[in-house]
């Protein structure tokens, strides 16, 4: 205000300097303006006059804005609402800082650690020895997190004001284990299945009606689609992993992320063998995605006998009438290496797509994922043709009471002082057609 009331008393002046400019012609002749010269002044006393009513004006609201600085309480804030709680005499309108205490602890590791707390917890107890999960994992040195995470998630009821914030934190430590699993695991590697839920049946398509072009008066053909029924149970894996006591009650940071290791390696270990079995379904099992697949036996060795076969798996599809879109090959690592390591004549790349570890590939424009679950064969897969159910969680149990059988291997498990651990998860697949994979089948013939 104080610099618009400046112009204006400069802008007073220079009218005030015209004036007597104007009048100044009439003063040196000794006669009354002419009619140019009155014209003129009357319009410089109409400006002049403005112009003071306007200074007067900026005066006034100066003098207000100074008397309000002396006697206004300031308002503090950031913004509007903090601004508003100021001036409606809030002293502190600014909240307090909020501080997060984040785990430092890698992806999966405090369910893992949850997952030790309960085992010694549990160990202890039937020991004769009082130990909640909660002391357990302060004995094993566990963060405070953690011990929130093992308290609300055993003890916690829907009464407990203090529940609801750990059981968010329950949700992210399951989450975490989860996402460690499906990085780990082919099957979660695949986009694009379709979604559906548990114990129902839906019906495929095994052919598809087809239409005729028909002559005046003439009959229609009856050309009818085939049906089946495709039955998705409610499949559950279970993975067993056994440790002994000893180990378990060290507070040793390599157990805990060797017990994570465990847990992931089982699960997807079981998942993967089972997706890409051959297996038919039954009420414990669901089917392989080979089941009723019959292989491609490989021609030969060489890249040109190698792409001929690939393409004999993509021919496959075409003529099921199937197009390769939101398909997918599978192999083991080291095939995808032998791949990558194949020349032409003139020393270039024969699979320009193939690269080595640690880029995405891609073989005849299909993109490819690894894992040494396949084996020795080459599967080429189209995920829209599968139907998938699966719960979002995983379970946990222990003991150290049962006989375990693995293969020629027995464990009794109180005789040799041994903890069982074992993972369980709710998941199933079917094909919607049988078609949905084809493979090469490299294993060595005896």
């Amino acid at each position: 205000m104080n610099e618009y009331l400046k112009k204006l008393l400069k802008a007073l002046a220079e009218k005030n300097q015209a004036m007597q400019t104007a009048l100044s012609k009439s003063a040196a002749a000794g006669t009354t303006p002419d009619e140019a010269t009155e014209n003129e002044i009357q319009a410089l006393e109409k400006e002049i006059s403005a112009i003071e009513v306007n200074i007067e004006r900026t005066k006034k609201q100066i003098a207000a804005a100074e008397a309000a600085a002396e006697t206004a309480t300031p308002v503090a804030g950031d913004n509007p609402e903090e601004a508003e709680k100021s001036a409606k005499g809030d002293p502190k309108p600014k909240a307090d800082p909020k501080i997060e205490v984040k785990s430092n602890l890698p992806k999966g590791m405090p369910f893992a650690q949850f997952a030790r707390a309960k085992m010694l917890a549990c160990h202890e107890q039937k020991q004769g020895r009082l130990m909640t999960v909660a002391d357990a994992a302060k004995s094993l040195g566990y963060d405070e997190a953690v011990i929130q995470y093992v308290e609300k998630a055993t003890l916690g009821t829907t009464t407990d004001p203090g529940f609801a914030a750990p059981l968010v934190q329950t949700d992210t430590y399951k989450g975490d284990f989860l996402e460690l699993l499906r990085n780990a695991a082919i099957f979660d590697k695949l986009q694009g299945y379709r979604s559906v839920p548990f114990n129902v049946k839906i019906n495929g398509q095994l052919t598809g009606g087809t239409a005729s072009w028909v002559g005046e008066g003439a009959k229609k053909p009856l050309t009818n689609p085939t049906f089946n029924n495709i039955e998705i149970k409610e499949h559950k894996l279970a993975a067993i992993t056994v440790y002994t006591q000893e180990l378990l009650r060290r507070a040793d940071p390599a157990i805990d992320q060797l017990v994570l290791n465990d847990l992931i390696e089982a699960t997807k270990a079981l998942i993967d063998t089972t997706f890409l079995g051959s297996q038919a379904q039954t009420d414990i099992t669901p089917a392989g995605i080979l089941n009723g697949v019959t292989a491609i036996t490989p021609s030969g060795t060489t890249a040109a006998q190698i792409e001929a076969d690939l393409l004999k798996l993509i021919q496959t599809f075409i003529t099921a009438n199937l197009s390769t879109d939101n398909a997918y090959f599978l192999m083991s690592e080291t095939r995808a290496m032998q791949y990558a390591l194949l020349r032409d004549a003139l020393g270039n790349t024969y699979f320009n797509g193939m690269s080595f570890a640690g880029a995405a590939r891609t073989l005849l424009g299909i993109p490819v994922i690894t894992s040494q679950s396949v084996g020795d064969k080459v599967i080429l897969v189209k995920m829209s043709e599968l139907l998938v159910a699966q719960d979002g969680g995983v379970d946990v149990a222990y003991s150290d009471q049962a006989t375990l059988v693995d293969g020629s291997t027995t464990h009794n498990l109180w005789q040799e002082n041994k903890f069982a651990i074992r993972v369980e998860k709710f998941i199933t697949w079917a094909k919607r057609r049988a078609i949905a994979a084809a493979y090469i089948d490299y294993t060595p013939t005896p």
